[in-house]
């Protein structure tokens, strides 16, 4: 199955250079569709640039503090000398943390397809 995602430049960037493995997103119903060896189509919200990759594997988690402890900042797509705190602030920008608690967090392993 394909899926299609909208990315910011930068992690989009990340994604397109391979050094981006993990997405970040909500477990809602549109998520929960995802499955091992699916494909997603990431599309730049710049450039409208599309990039396509393949999901390896996913992981749940009740929050995104969780996940976020369980990968390296460049894995997820931050800079390196972020603080907790700061990724946090970035993802509640897209996501309330109300749905946090109703969905939870999602960690999407991905590989650029070739």
């Amino acid at each position: 199955m394909e899926h299609y995602m909208k990315l910011n430049d930068s992690p989009f960037q990340s994604v397109k250079r391979g050094v981006k493995t993990i997405e970040i997103r909500l477990n809602d119903e549109k998520r929960q569709q995802i499955q091992h060896g699916d494909k997603i189509v990431f599309t730049n919200l710049s450039t409208s640039e599309t990039e396509r990759v393949k999901v390896i594997a996913i992981k749940k988690y009740d929050t995104f503090q969780a996940l976020l402890k369980d990968f390296t900042n460049v894995e997820v797509g931050f800079s390196e000398e972020m603080q907790l705190s700061q990724k946090l602030a970035q993802i509640y920008q897209i996501y309330t943390q109300t749905s946090e608690l109703e969905y939870g967090a999602l960690a999407i392993k991905i590989e650029r397809s070739i």
